[in-house]
């Protein structure tokens, strides 16, 4: 899709006096603003704005393959650790404190592989809703640096396969480190774009993880530069990258396979948008409800400005700082039917 296309829907052309306000006091392009406005209403959006100041703790997802959890939670704790054991996420765990050293990514458990660090404790839900199984087919079409694919890698029990891809070769180093580190030889590493990917091969996957790259605006608290980082010409040309690589992971999927889209923003623009002109693009796909409901996470709107999305981006998941404490996420289940 053309981003000429996308930024005569998506550009903000009014602003109001509120925003030019929010803006300036934190720092925001005011058309973020007024985009929090519309979606939130003044105050929500002024939570928002809040929580974006706020540091999140680091989250670490235990490596059950290679230690038992309740033994590599004590062992960091007699390190100095102060951690707090996250139910919903089955293997992760916030580091509330620390000690003055050694850091959470440089213990000897660590370097053993015994657990992934994460920014925050959103990105454990993705791999927990494409629910992998040890017999199933599984591309992460956008790998690096490799903390969903070793996720889905460890919850398919070192069995199965794993196509962990991505396009940036320097990416990818990291990746690969973190499989051998963790012993997940499930996992197969490849260097391509997946635009290209349909034509070059006849795999087809019965699930495919998208985490796209996206504008990160559900990561500011991590990267303050964000703020300012997207003119609403950058972020239509996202866009229209995101449609492209969406349709490709599509044609990658077998029949009656499931494929879930994942962005690390808040902008409805890479996300409901962007589900709603797939919708219109292909006859063979639907929005399905996740299969499980790991926390009271909240849905996709179904409006936005000038635009409407189609009813289906309400199956879909939305993850809000004020509202949940995590990063800002969204999580779409798509399944695929013979067209």
């Amino acid at each position: 899709m053309d981003w000429k296309k996308i930024i005569k829907d998506i550009r903000v052309r009014s602003v109001s006096e509120e925003a030019i306000s929010l803006a300036r006091k934190y720092g925001y392009r005011v058309y973020m603003v007024e985009r929090y406005i519309r979606l939130l209403g003044l105050e929500d959006a002024k939570r928002l704005l809040d929580a974006f100041e706020k540091p999140l703790k680091p989250v670490i997802r235990c490596n059950d393959l290679r230690i038992d959890c309740d033994k590599l939670a004590s062992l960091l704790e007699d390190l100095g650790f102060r951690l707090e054991y996250i139910p919903w996420s089955i293997h992760g765990y916030r580091v509330v404190e620390e000690p003055p050293r050694p850091s959470i990514g440089a213990t000897h458990e660590y370097l053993k592989g015994y657990y992934y660090v994460h920014r925050d404790a959103a990105p454990l839900a993705v791999a927990l809703i494409l629910e992998p199984s040890p017999e199933d087919k599984v591309l992460d079409g956008c790998a690096a640096p490799g903390g969903k694919a070793t996720h889905l890698a460890q919850l398919m029990k070192g069995r199965g396969l794993v196509v962990a891809n991505d396009i940036a070769l320097y990416r990818l180093r990291a990746l690969v480190g973190h499989v051998l580190r963790m012993g997940l030889w499930n996992i197969v590493v490849t260097w391509s774009d997946l635009r290209k990917m349909p034509r070059m091969t006849r795999r087809r996957y019965n699930k495919i993880l998208l985490d796209v790259p996206c504008s990160a605006e559900g990561a500011i608290m991590f990267d303050k530069t964000r703020k300012k980082k997207t003119t609403q010409l950058d972020l239509a040309r996202i866009v229209a990258r995101e449609i492209e690589l969406l349709n490709a992971g599509l044609d990658l999927l077998e029949d009656n396979g499931i494929l879930l889209y994942v962005t690390c923003s808040i902008a409805p623009e890479e996300n409901e948008y962007v589900i709603t002109r797939i919708l219109e693009m292909r006859d063979d796909v639907d929005v399905v409800e996740p299969p499980r409901k790991l926390f009271n996470w909240s849905p996709g709107v179904t409006r936005f400005h000038k635009l409407l999305f189609d009813n289906r981006v309400e199956k879909c998941i939305r993850i809000w700082p004020h509202i949940h404490n995590m990063m800002g996420m969204f999580m779409c289940m798509l399944s695929k039917t013979r067209a």
